[in-house]
């Protein structure tokens, strides 16, 4: 069984970075979403490898178990005799362009740094030249000390008004660049919580989709929920403000909605004593939808020659929807 290599997939080295990780990962996922490839199968599956590999390694657990194991499998007595291979579960133009990206980025990472070429001696012009710029600066030096020494000195005091200009000066440059942090942005196709939540669940031979159009006035970030006890979250997606993100391949089973409404992403945001990092600076709320008798069943059938499936069309909106049913934050994220 071939065994695949999620560093190679999301073209970082296995000494990467969370950082790292997260920026291959919101790379990948913004250019092979299918909403970005419609009808191109290869980028579709190659996406979900792609969430597959970062939900393991942006897991500290999960991604130790997948280096034990991929240790084990690069030390093995064959893997002298025999080359390692990947043979992926498609093919196509997407996975091609994909894995020589991969390729590229480790050999930048493998490459060594180039040693500084030495510098060749200056030539009798050029200390021709040196000796003229040296002259021009002893002579600009010398009426500088002399327009100095005419000027009244000061008392060695600065004014309220010199004071607080040179305070902004040294600390409005830090302030400005951690407010771009704080700032970032999330990505429309990502999906905050996967480290919490685990593994996103999908069923490559299921078509039973929900397609989700966000209608309020504020972000969201839509949690899909097994009806059925412990009520695991299959996925959480975030969709902008008039954003329509459709959920495809879910298994068969019955499920619920759990919405987390906001504005303006905080990625230092924490909830649960800073055990789950990101979340809105202004909250609306969190919120049920679909839950009880209105659960949202999925079923695909072989009726004859033809498949039948389940598809839904959603939309949220936390002012005018009466199916919503307010939530407190710790029943968000059990």
């Amino acid at each position: 069984m071939a065994f695949t290599n999620y560093y190679i997939v999301l073209g970082v080295p296995n000494t990467a970075s969370f950082e790292e990780i997260k920026a291959a990962y919101r790379e990948l996922a913004k250019k092979f979403h299918p909403d970005k490839n419609p009808g191109n199968k290869a980028a579709e599956d190659f996406f979900k490898e792609v969430q597959q590999a970062y939900a393991v390694l942006s897991n500290p657990e999960k991604r130790k178990k997948f280096d034990l194991k991929f240790s084990y499998g690069t030390t093995r007595p064959e893997a002298s005799t025999k080359k390692a291979s990947y043979t992926p579960p498609y093919s196509g133009n997407a996975y091609q362009y994909a894995q020589q990206q991969a390729q590229y980025r480790q050999q930048q990472h493998a490459r060594p740094n180039p040693q500084p070429k030495p510098k060749a001696k200056p030539d009798k012009s050029e200390n021709h030249y040196i000796l003229i710029s040296v002259g021009i600066a002893l002579v600009l030096l010398y009426f500088i000390i002399s327009y100095s020494s005419s000027k009244p000195q000061p008392s060695g005091k600065l004014s309220p008004k010199d004071s607080a200009m040179l305070y902004r000066t040294f600390t409005e440059p830090a302030e400005r660049e951690e407010s771009v942090k704080i700032d970032e942005p999330i990505s429309t196709f990502e999906s905050p919580y996967t480290t919490y939540f685990g593994e996103e669940r999908y069923d490559t031979d299921s078509k039973n989709s929900i397609s989700i159009s966000n209608s309020g006035n504020s972000e969201a970030v839509v949690c899909l929920v097994d009806s059925k006890a412990p009520h695991r979250t299959l996925r959480n997606q975030y969709i902008p403000l008039g954003g329509t993100f459709k959920m495809n391949n879910i298994p068969d089973g019955s499920y619920f909605l759990r919405i987390y409404f906001g504005n303006g992403w905080d990625p230092g945001k924490t909830f649960h004593d800073i055990s789950i990092k990101g979340g809105f600076k202004k909250g609306l709320g969190f919120f049920t939808m679909n839950n009880g008798r209105e659960s949202l069943v999925m079923h695909q059938q072989q009726v004859g020659t033809s498949t039948s499936y389940s598809s839904f069309e959603i939309s949220i909106n936390p002012y005018e929807e009466e199916d919503l049913k307010p939530i407190t934050e710790e029943e968000f994220f059990k």
